[in-house]
């Protein structure tokens, strides 16, 4: 390996230790497969919506499916590798083409998992944002995570991994964050527009991978 490469390694692993607020960085980053398990369970959830398939929630009109975006994620990411458990500031979070929305999750064990990072997990902790409908409603205060998730002019997400070992709690955790483009939640707004599903709007199409969502137009 080129010297100039292994000190550039050194120091990105360095720099990745010392923001984990004493932590230990065991593993980090969401994987391709990762990504692909991300999109698809948030737009199954968003096409259940939006057919009115969830008990108590009317359908939806113009959602749009989601798509991976690189930003976002990598902001998410950058905030994981903090190691701390709360949302970062609008500021930290900025995009120049919109505000952004996140949703966080984080689990605690004291014995070394056996297996870390895995999409399956990944489901699990969105499948837990998504529950909320079913103790909150569209209350924004008690379901955030959820409204956003379903957020209908939501159409990126990105998201970001660490798994590392906390010797003040001398166990082991695992933080997501998944960051949103353009945010939902916004005050005085529904998460989505009720009504037929379809896309009657002049810049959406029919999404060709889900029914019941929404594309934008090639031009």
């Amino acid at each position: 390996m080129h010297p100039f490469i292994q000190i550039l390694l050194i120091a990105l692993a360095i720099k990745c230790a010392l923001s984990c607020q004493g932590g230990q960085v065991l593993s980090r980053e969401v994987s391709p497969e990762e990504q692909q398990l991300i999109l698809d369970v948030h737009n199954r959830y968003r096409q259940a919506i939006a057919l009115g398939k969830i008990r108590g929630q009317p359908t939806g009109s113009n959602m749009i499916e989601m798509s991976w975006d690189d930003e976002l994620a990598n902001m998410a990411q950058q905030w994981a590798d903090n190691c701390v458990f709360r949302h970062d500031t609008n500021i930290r979070r900025t995009s120049r083409r919109f505000p952004v929305g996140q949703n966080l999750a984080i689990s605690w064990s004291s014995p070394t998992p056996n297996k870390y990072g895995e999409a399956a997990e990944w489901a699990a902790q969105i499948r837990n944002w998504f529950n909320e409908v079913y103790t909150s409603g569209n209350d924004i205060k008690k379901s955030g995570h959820y409204t956003q998730v379903v957020w209908g002019d939501s159409y990126l997400v990105g998201c970001g991994y660490t798994y590392y070992k906390d010797p003040r709690k001398n166990g082991y955790v695992k933080l997501y964050v998944c960051n949103y483009g353009p945010a939902g939640n916004v005050i005085g707004e529904p998460p989505y527009i009720e009504g037929t599903p379809g896309c009657d709007r002049s810049d959406l199409k029919p999404s060709s991978s889900y029914l019941g969502l929404c594309d934008f137009v090639d031009y």
